[in-house]
């Protein structure tokens, strides 16, 4: 069927149910005719500006037929510092993907599905869904394929630190290939830019470069900045029109609703948490559902205790905050959505509720309070926490207070915003009843000479450089002083990056010991690794408080805001200690070497958690959630057969009997509801046959099942159960070549050279640029072809190469298997650190200008193909180099190639290489983001060729 902006009404009621709002449409209609999104979407708050998604899908689905000549992103991007919101954007992406994967769908849905498919490759999903969370090494689903439209939930910390090519947790060798994803194809919708003013300027900043010294591909990256609070003017907006803001109107109704706020004085931070305890324990006498919002994530918990106490067993009492591992999050979210959720339906006779919170609230969550108990804030700020009350506009009875702590003398967040903002209030309160109108339109906003002493400080990025970004682009080797992206994110008085904290039941103290007098019991790396740590199981907390709670020290106050700032601290302590994860890289560290951005492993014996939300004074043991996160993280059914697991996940099963805990856990998923992820995964164990023996001490086993399709695992599971396909690439470490199933040379050239030109294509480069692209894939591992290597793959042994010198790309040997690399390592002669990958653009520079169309770049991909080479080789000494030669390479499209002898001594590590000049050629021709970028389409073909053939096919 056709496909036009008049369909769009059908597909959001076909989705959503109701009908889109008439802004909604006049948006579609406008980005589509301008073939771009206006600058600035300046929208109130519940007006369903997370419709914003929809609206770009559907405009990517128009697109879709008219390639090459697209102008529309196929990745969606949203960008909101609270933790809450991102999880609720990826959940509106959920929404969208069951619909269009849905049987029976309605015409338009099918019509979206199927054009949305024709742009990526066959079998893939119309649409993938995924949250960045705190970066983890090889966490990388969402970089799976560059073709496949996607809708991508954020923090500004994990976009903004990916699209400046220093990605927080990333591997160093991916973080140009996330760079070129992010910054290439893609469309950000920069959500409450108000709470992201640095991020902003950047993104502007960035644009402004890349038009000027990048203009030589057409990359279809946009942005765009949404807000619903009064800021500076801005020179393209797209506002309601005045029909749409009348009292009759759709959205009249929450336009016009009134909200009666009252403000209060405490006379310090104690006073104030328990003025704001008996506030919410006096409104919840008359409403369902209340509100308390404060600025500190201790003080949440400090009022949710009082709380308790204060309203007895009669009232449900919550904590969210953005200190919560998701899984935690959604367990809390899943229960207290049908009560607070915008649309509920009332129940009569259910249980009162009281919801405490922190910032995470005030921005974009749509939530739904009857009544507000709130801190004073900023006033922009407050206009975001009283939208989170009666948001439809018919509740009718609303109400709030506003408590400020009268003794404190400034705000590390809201600075003197808060006092000024509670003094302008207090001078527009009514005089009979003492209470002022946070209705939307019924606050004036402030004018335009006390604005800005009003509003949340504004801090500003630095001058984005262009010497900046070429020190951010040289990943291999870095330079010794790189500029700390935080700068660009969040501002000069930003604080470093957040750090990830993980905890296992199977890692002990003991483990983390060192020293002769402490005897490590178990390797921890090897413990961890059994179970690759998750981001969904992961809690982000500010750098300086997580060194403070390594060192057994106060953590003190911690805004739930990124990127604030904490007061520094000396010298710390050694402290506890913990795993910082690295994959095989990974290393026991003490508080003194903890680094912003790592993400570190602790024993869940250790504490930290209360109400599902960090508390370093808590020292009950926490829950390991391991095994949820790699079911719904990347589909990979395992349990570990170690006693303290089976406890948590309430399981008695036989440590030592394999056999016997498979038929047990068959009962179990039997007897387990459906909807359940635990049904799911007992199910897939049971009949799995995988199993790993676990280095303790002693050592114990862990059962495996066979990897579940999202999209299958999507059928057993509630519709709002987080479920990201975060499969593990298996091409970015050095062991990449072990696939667990040998692959010739040819067929896997062959397949990185169709899939790079098929990436290529669906990118829209020029022709040229394709074939170099596919050229490289052909030519991309043919430094493979030295002896040692080839004995490397066969585990070091000669009489498997005697029997079959057929070359090849992919060992047999599995990868994780540690012991059987080391040892084939040693038994080939290999030398240490060897890179196959500069081997192959030595043996390619005589040959490659006759085919290639721009030499360089095809060498350049080719010597970058895993993260190496930019700009510089690594050091490696070949003591006993060897002539490395490969006749007869064949390619349909290409011919025969007949490359060698070169010697495996090509000193291509040499600072007067032709590496680095070629590299920084390259980086002026194309630009920063886009030599990334067509690094990324052919680094993807190696990594999708490399899945396919692990699993023994092809596409």
């Amino acid at each position: 069927m056709s496909l036009s902006v008049h369909d769009f009404a059908a597909f959001h009621a076909a989705v959503h149910g109701r009908p889109a709002f008439g802004w909604q449409q006049r948006l579609l209609e406008q980005i589509v005719a301008a073939r771009a999104w206006p600058k600035v979407l300046d929208l109130p708050t519940g007006a369903g500006k997370t419709t914003c998604i929809d609206i770009a899908l559907f405009a990517l689905a128009l697109d879709a037929q008219v390639s090459p000549e697209r102008w529309c992103p196929r990745r969606i991007a949203m960008v909101v510092d609270r933790r809450i919101v991102v999880d609720q954007v990826a959940e509106r992406g959920r929404k969208l993907l069951r619909a269009l994967l849905a049987p029976g769908a309605k015409p338009v849905v099918g019509e979206v599905a199927r054009r949305l498919r024709s742009l990526s490759s066959d079998g893939e999903e119309p649409l993938g869904v995924f949250t960045l969370r705190g970066g983890m090494p090889k966490d990388d689903g969402w970089a799976r394929a560059p073709d496949q439209p996607l809708i991508i939930a954020s923090t500004v910390d994990q976009l903004g630190s990916r699209l400046l090519i220093q990605g927080y947790g990333v591997s160093r060798g991916m973080k140009p290939v996330h760079a070129g994803l992010l910054g290439n194809d893609t469309l950000v919708l920069l959500d409450e830019v108000h709470l992201s003013q640095p991020f902003a300027e950047t993104l502007d900043a960035l644009d402004r470069l890349r038009r000027r010294f990048a203009q030589s591909l057409s990359t279809r990256f946009q942005h765009a900045f949404l807000s619903a609070t009064p800021g500076e003017s801005e020179a393209t907006r797209f506002r309601l029109d005045e029909a749409e803001t009348a009292p009759d109107a759709p959205l009249g109704p929450r336009l016009h609703a009134s909200k009666r706020v009252r403000l209060l004085d405490a006379p310090d931070r104690p006073g104030l948490e328990r003025a704001c305890a008996i506030e919410a324990c006096t409104m919840i006498a008359r409403h369902d559902v209340v509100a308390v919002i404060v600025n500190r994530v201790a003080s949440a918990a400090a009022v949710a205790l009082q709380v308790r106490q204060l309203a007895g067993a009669e009232v449900d009492v919550v904590v969210l905050t953005g200190r919560m591992r998701p899984l935690d999050r959604d367990d809390v979210l899943r229960t207290l959505r049908p009560r607070v959720m915008t649309g509920r339906e009332r129940v009569a006779g259910q249980r009162k509720l009281v919801v405490v919170g922190t910032q995470c609230l005030e921005a974009g969550a749509d939530f739904d309070f009857d009544a507000l108990v709130t801190e004073a804030a900023a006033f922009d700020a407050l206009r975001q926490r009283f939208g989170r009350v009666d948001r439809l506009g018919i509740y009718g009875k609303s109400e709030g207070v506003i408590v400020r702590d009268k003794g404190a003398k400034d705000d590390p967040v809201y600075g003197d915003a808060l006092p000024r903002t509670f003094a302008w209030l207090k001078e527009r309160l009514d005089k009979k009843t003492r209470q002022i109108d946070f209705g939307i339109l019924a606050l004036p906003a402030p004018d335009e000479n006390v604005r800005g002493e009003l509003l949340a400080p504004k801090a500003h990025a630095p001058v984005l450089l262009p010497a900046y970004l070429d020190l951010w682009m040289q990943t291999s080797t870095s330079p010794p002083l790189v500029p700390d992206v935080s700068l660009w994110l969040h501002g000069p008085t930003s604080g470093p990056a957040d750090v990830q904290v993980v905890w296992r039941a199977d890692l002990t103290e003991h483990d983390l010991a060192a020293g002769p007098d402490a005897p490590a019991s178990g390797d921890p790396v090897a413990i961890v690794a059994t179970v690759r740590p998750s981001s969904i199981e992961a809690i982000t907390l500010p750098f300086l408080a997580a060194r403070r709670w390594l060192c057994v020290e106060s953590v003190g106050d911690i805004a739930d805001v990124e990127g604030a700032a904490v007061p520094a601290d000396g010298e710390p302590s050694a402290g506890r200690r913990a795993l910082r994860w690295n994959g095989d890289e990974s290393e026991v560290i003490t508080a003194s070497q903890l680094r912003p951005g790592d993400t570190i492993v602790v024993p869940a014996s250790r504490g930290g958690i209360r109400d599902g939300c960090f508390d370093g004074d808590s020292a009950a043991t926490v829950t390991d959630l391991a095994e949820r996160a790699a079911l719904l993280g990347r589909g990979q059914p395992v349990l570990r057969l170690h006693p303290a697991i089976l406890k948590q996940l309430d399981l008695a099963l036989p440590l030592d009997d394999p056999a016997a805990a498979r038929a047990e856990l068959a009962t179990v998923a039997a007897e387990t509801e459906r909807t359940s992820w635990r049904r799911s995964w007992c199910a897939a164990l049971a009949v799995g046959k995988g199993l790993l023996t676990v280095e303790g001490a002693p050592p114990w086993s862990m059962l495996q099942g066979a990897r579940i399709h999202p999209g299958e695992l999507r059928s057993l599971l509630q519709p709002d159960e987080v479920l990201e396909d975060g499969i593990e690439l298996t091409t970015d470490e050095d062991d990449s070549f072990h696939a667990g199933r040998a692959v010739s040379l040819a067929v896997h050239s062959a397949d990185v050279e169709r899939l790079a030109r098929d990436f290529a294509t669906a990118a829209g480069l020029p022709g040229d640029l394709v074939d170099d692209l596919a050229l490289a894939g052909w030519l991309h591992d043919v430094g493979k072809a030295d002896r040692r290597f080839q004995l490397l793959l066969r585990g070091g042994s000669e009489i498997d190469l005697l029997r079959d010198e057929t070359p090849w790309a992919k060992s047999s040997m599995p990868p994780g298997a540690r012991a059987l690399h080391r040892l084939a390592e040693t038994r080939s002669g290999y030398p240490k650190g060897g890179r196959h990958e500069v081997q192959s653009a030595a043996m390619l520079e005589a040959h490659v200008g006759a085919k290639a169309h721009e030499p360089d770049l095809v060498l350049y991909l080719v010597s970058s193909h895993h993260g190496h080479c930019r700009p510089f080789a690594p050091v490696v000494f070949d003591d006993k180099p060897v002539e490395v030669q490969l006749a007869g390479h064949r390619s349909a499209r290409f011919g025969v190639a007949d490359l060698g002898p070169v010697s495996s001594d090509h000193r291509l590590h040499r600072l007067d290489a032709p590496l680095p000049d070629r590299f920084w050629n390259l980086v002026e021709k194309y630009g920063w983001q886009e030599l990334c970028w067509l690094e990324a389409l052919l680094r993807l073909a190696d990594h999708r060729a490399s899945e396919l053939e692990q699993r023994g096919g092809a596409r």
